[in-house]
Formats: C-alpha cells, structure tokens, sequence
C-alpha cells in the first residue's frame, strides 16, 4: 500500500488500529502484572497448582512476563505503523489467547475478558493493519 503524504486524510479504521496499539498495551500490562504476582506470590493463579494446566505456577509466571513484554512492544510499535508490530501483534496475541486457556479453570473472567482482547486485536491487526502507517 502508498504510504499517506504529510497531512493526507486517514480512513476510519485508523483509530482503531490506534485503539489495537492501546489494547495490546494494556494486555500486555495485564499480563505483566500476572507474571510477577505469579513469581512472587507462587500461588496467586490458583488456589492449588493443580488447577493450572500443564506447566507449574513459577513457569507459568515467565511466560506470562514475556508475552506481556512482547505485547506492550508491539502494541508502542503499532503507533508508528511498523509491519513488524503488525506481524508480532497477531502472533502474540494468538499466543495469549491460547495462553489463557490454561487459566480458564483458575480466573474465567479474566482469562475470558483477555481472549475476547486478544480475538479483536487480530481481527482489526489482519483487516485494517495497513491503516496505521506512517
């Protein structure tokens, strides 16, 4: 795609490539706080580790931390409209989604909420990506 001249008019879908940028940001705030109460607390996703599927609580906080890392990166990299960002939103944010998966059990609500996030992130980041460039 052109890239837009200085002052050109941008379509309607830049704000809510502007509001993915936004909405990365804060997941992956989310998740950084989930990550570090994880590794701090040991037994803040659950009320026994049991619940958690998989991997135990302590590795589950890292990943946490570098999805949520990775997110925020991505979503300060879509204000600028890198293709980069575009391509590491929607590969975090699927990752998040599924991530999510396993704490179904330990917090519906939020893991819900977060997947729900990260489902419109790909779907605007894939449909209307374009419209964030610079």
């Amino acid at each position: 795609m052109a890239e837009h001249p200085a002052g050109a008019r941008r379509n309607g879908w830049f704000g809510a490539v502007v509001a993915v940028g936004v909405l990365l940001i804060v997941l992956g705030a989310w998740n950084l706080v989930d990550g570090v109460a994880v590794l701090v607390t040991g037994g803040f996703v659950a009320a026994d580790a049991e619940r958690v599927l998989v991997l135990g609580p302590g590795v589950w906080g890292w990943v946490l931390l570098v999805v949520g890392a990775v997110e925020a990166a991505a979503g300060v990299a879509m204000f600028i409209g890198a293709r980069w960002a575009r391509v590491v939103a929607v590969v975090v944010a699927a990752a998040n989604g599924l991530v999510q998966l396993a704490f179904l059990a330990a917090y519906p609500v939020g893991a819900i909420l977060i997947m729900l996030g990260c489902a419109a992130v790909i779907a605007i980041v894939v449909r209307h990506g374009d419209s964030a460039r610079v």
